[in-house]
């Protein structure tokens, strides 16, 4: 059944239906307020209210064949309302238990794996990369975080984004250009090669 067809009989009143609707935009919907909160907890809560609000504005949704960016739009809200009401934390260099670090600035921690291991060392130093990349990507300011990962995470064309955030075309095309150049050098600082971006 299609998405035109869940919603009409939704809207009718046929409830039982909410749930393979809600099943099958779950996934992204976590992972866009996932990598706009950077937290799992924070992720889980934003996509559960998202999923709330869709439910109280179900029967104001007019049918235009584009829901998803109707409820995309629902998830950038409810991101944006925690953050007002959770402001990130700064975070200072100064604060970072350099202990752990060896003199190339790589993690030198415990649980590092052994010389003998390379492909356990490869995995681990996948996942620091990838946590370094949320750290950068949450540096960024909030309007240009927004834009990239729906670019490069949720796979939306520059004109979509411009009409799920609220802004005209040459505003997101900025806001992408701004926030990739930012990446890049927030890239360079923390030693991350381009071809790893």
């Amino acid at each position: 059944m299609s998405d035109e067809e869940l919603i009409s009989r939704i809207q009718q009143g046929d409830k039982a239906l909410l749930d393979p609707l809600i099943d099958k935009y779950y996934p992204e919907i976590f992972r866009f307020c996932y990598y706009r909160t950077g937290s799992e907890q924070a992720a889980y809560d934003c996509t559960q209210d998202t999923f709330l609000r869709m439910l109280r504005f179900m029967d104001s949704y007019v049918e235009t064949h584009k829901f998803k960016r109707w409820l995309l739009r629902i998830a950038l809200n409810v991101c944006r309302d925690y953050y007002r009401a959770n402001p990130p934390p700064t975070v200072s260099l100064a604060e970072d238990n350099w202990e752990q670090y060896d003199e190339e600035g790589r993690f030198s921690g415990q649980f590092l794996c052994s010389e003998e291991n390379d492909s356990r060392r490869n995995a681990y130093e996948q996942i620091e990369i990838s946590c370094v990349i949320q750290k950068c990507l949450l540096r960024l300011p909030e309007y240009q975080r927004e834009v990239i990962i729906l670019h490069f995470y949720l796979g939306f064309k520059v004109r979509e984004i411009a009409k799920i955030a609220g802004v005209s075309l040459p505003t997101a095309k900025s806001r992408l250009k701004q926030g990739l150049d930012k990446l890049k050098r927030f890239f360079q600082e923390e030693g991350i090669h381009e071809e790893n971006w």
